[in-house]
Order: structure tokens, then C-alpha cells, then sequence
């Protein structure tokens, strides 16, 4: 157990630094996708704006530690090594706890733009209330770890610190609590929308993209303990370094990737195209022709798409008339039809309103397109 938290000093200088330019540039991908593509920025975005500095200063927290002695015996430091790696490990504890929190927060909060029931909105303001608190109470047990503050660093001095492995493990054990919740909260919303399995499960994946944080939070547990039950501190350290970094970045990473539709379709416009969709087309009345209307159960994943990007207010329905009895699908419920048919037609109406990030000279626009499709001899036969 002695060495099952080393690794060199260029192990950590090279993880940390890696995934923290991914995060980085990940984040600035959202920033530009929610500012100048749909123009629809939000709290999340502020959340994840804040975490990125504090990411970037845990891994020059981690570069500093090993700048004065991470991954070698504490035997073989000096003493101002000894005092300044001790220093360096200090600061890195309570900032990762903030930045971890402020990830957190980012997904919760991009969770509320997209979902609009009131119990699980509810859910959610409970959880956030929960991590702020847990996040607080963490930040303030790492900053006043030891009394005076500077025992942690010089223990010249007259002081005493708080039993480390019992309140490490408190707040790893809260930690991944909360990861866990965040991950699943949004799984039995999506489980019950009126949408194809298919989408739903997708839906599932880009939501529980927060369950790879969890499984570093569990990974990072081994490490933790090796720091607090060891003596030789910088020779044992750089591994929970390594997956403390990684679990930070890796939040900021998953909270980033489902907004960035936006971006990927700029920069690859014929990617989501319709034309590239594979359905089937159905002949009209005039001898043209017009998409499966079984497309119209696509709509409610394309809301949540445009929701992720940024614009939460888009609403989309279709509904399908036969024989007079209509049927309606939407993001959340079915709604009935209000426009009856012909005994001998299916008519097929769709009407989507999106309401669009406008200036003072444009409005929001509404479109409804109906297409007569040929007779058939009863209504058992549906598009």
C-alpha cells in the first residue's frame, strides 16, 4: 500500500495539463456556440465560465508541487521544498472542491433550461441547494485543515490539524452522492417521453454523460486513502493528483458536450441535414411528394436539441387527422386536435412555433404546412 499512490512527476504535469486543455477548449466551444450562434447564454454558461479558472489553477497547483518535490521522497527535500510543496498540496485541496462544485452546478442548471416539470425542476433546486452546502462546508474544512492555518505547511509550529482520513472520506463519500443524483435525475423524464426508443436512449447518453465523473470520484477513493495514511506525503501524492484534476476536468468536459450542437452544425452543415436522415417519402394528391410523416415523432428530440444549444422556448407539435379523430404529439404530452378531416382523407398538419432571439425590427414567426394525402378506404390505414 506504501506505493500504490506514486507516479513520476512528468505523469502528472502531463495528465493534468492535457485534460485540462481539453476542458478548456471544450468550454470555449460553448461559450462561442450559446454568445454568437444562438445567442441564448445562461446561468450554466456563468457556472462553467467560473470553473475553467479554478481547473486551470488546480493544475498549476499540481505543476508547483511537483516543481518542489512530487513523486520523490519527502526525505530527500529540502526544507524549503518540504514547506513549499506542503504549501502548494494545501491550496490544491480547496480549490478543487470549488471548482467541482461550480461543474456541478453547471449541469443541474442546463438540466432546468431543458426540462420543464415542476417536480423535477424541484429536484433539482433540492440538489443544487445540497451541493452548495456540501461545497461550502468542504471548502472551509480544507482551508482550516489545521489551527493555526500555517501548521499545515510548518509543523515548527504549536497547532494541531483535524483527522485527515475521516473527513476526506466524509467528502469523497458526499461527492460521489451527489454525482451519482445528478447523473440519474434526468433518466425517468426522458424514460417517459412520447418519442421512438431509439432517440430516447440517445436522450439517455447525452444526459448521463455526468456518470463518467462518478465512476473518477469512485477510482480516486484507493488514492485518497494512500495520502492520508501515508508519512512520505510528495512520493505518494501524485496519483490522487492525477485523478483529482481528471475528475474535475472530466465534469467540465461532460457538461460542455451537449450544447455544442450548434457549433458542430456550423462548422459541418450537412451533418443533422434532413437529407441525410433516411426516411421514406410518400406520394401527394398533386404528384409531388413529402417526407414519412412518421418523422414528425423527430420533433421532440430536436427541441431538446435546440434547448441545449441555448434556445429553451422552442416548441414544437405535430399531429396526424383521420377521419375526424386527431392525435397529437408533443415534447411532454399528447394534445388533441382541434381541426377535423374529411371522412374520406388523412391529413397530416404540422405546426411548429419557434420563438427566436429577435431584435427590436423582427418577430417571433409560426408556420403550419398541411398536406392532403390521397383517399384511402378507411381509417384504419395511418400514414
Amino acid at each position: 500500500m506504501a506505493t500504490a499512490g506514486h507516479a513520476s512527476g512528468n505523469a502528472v504535469v502531463g495528465v493534468t495539463v492535457s485534460f485540462t486543455i481539453i476542458a478548456f477548449v471544450a468550454t470555449i466551444l460553448r461559450l462561442y456556440t450559446r454568445v454568437h450562434i444562438v445567442r441564448k447564454a445562461g446561468k450554466d454558461d456563468l457556472c462553467i465560465a467560473a470553473a475553467v479558472p479554478l481547473t486551470i489553477a488546480l493544475t498549476v497547483t499540481m505543476c508547483q508541487q511537483v516543481n518542489y518535490g512530487m513523486g520523490r521522497h519527502y526525505s530527500s527535500l529540502t526544507s524549503n521544498e518540504k514547506i513549499q510543496s506542503s504549501i502548494w498540496f494545501w491550496a490544491s485541496v480547496w480549490i478543487y472542491y470549488l471548482a467541482l462544485c461550480f461543474a456541478k452546478l453547471s449541469i443541474l442548471l442546463q438540466y432546468l433550461r431543458v426540462f420543464p416539470q415542476n417536480n423535477f425542476r424541484t429536484a433539482c433546486y433540492v440538489l443544487m441547494a445540497v451541493i452548495v452546502t456540501y461545497s461550502c462546508g468542504t471548502f472551509f474544512s480544507a482551508v482550516f485543515a489545521c489551527t493555526p492555518v500555517a501548521y499545515f505547511w510548518n509543523r515548527s509550529l504549536d497547532g494541531s490539524c483535524v483527522n485527515q482520513t475521516a473527513v476526506w472520506f466524509a467528502n469523497a463519500s458526499i461527492n460521489i452522492v451527489t454525482d451519482i443524483c445528478t447523473a440519474i435525475l434526468p433518466l425517468p423524464v426522458l424514460r417517459s417521453l412520447p418519442i421512438p426508443t431509439k432517440q430516447k436512449y440517445a436522450l439517455m447518453v447525452v444526459f448521463g454523460l455526468g456518470g463518467f465523473t462518478c465512476i473518477v470520484s469512485i477510482l480516486r477513493l484507493q488514492s485518497i486513502y494512500v495520502v492520508s495514511q501515508t508519512k512520505d506525503i510528495t512520493w505518494n501524492n501524485p496519483l490522487a493528483a492525477i485523478w483529482s484534476s481528471t475528475e474535475v476536468n472530466v465534469g467540465i468536459i461532460c457538461s460542455c458536450l451537449p450544447t455544442l450542437k450548434g457549433c458542430v452544425q456550423q462548422i459541418f452543415p450537412t451533418l443533422f441535414s434532413a437529407e441525410h436522415s433516411g426516411h421514406r417519402s410518400y406520394r401527394r394528391t398533386d404528384g409531388g411528394s413529402v417526407a414519412n410523416p412518421n418523422r414528425m415523432r423527430d420533433v421532440s428530440i430536436a427541441a431538446y436539441g435546440h434547448s441545449l444549444s441555448g434556445r429553451e422556448k422552442t416548441q414544437h407539435q405535430c399531429y396526424v387527422q383521420a377521419n375526424g379523430n386527431g392525435y397529437a404529439t408533443n415534447v411532454t404530452q399528447l394534445l388533441p386536435s382541434a381541426q377535423p378531416a374529411n371522412d374520406t382523407d388523412i391529413r397530416v398538419c404540422t405546426s411548429v412555433q419557434q420563438e427566436f432571439d429577435f431584435r427590436e425590427d423582427e418577430a417571433p414567426s409560426e408556420r403550419e404546412d398541411c398536406i392532403r394525402l390521397a383517399p384511402v378506404p378507411t381509417a384504419h390505414h395511418m400514414v
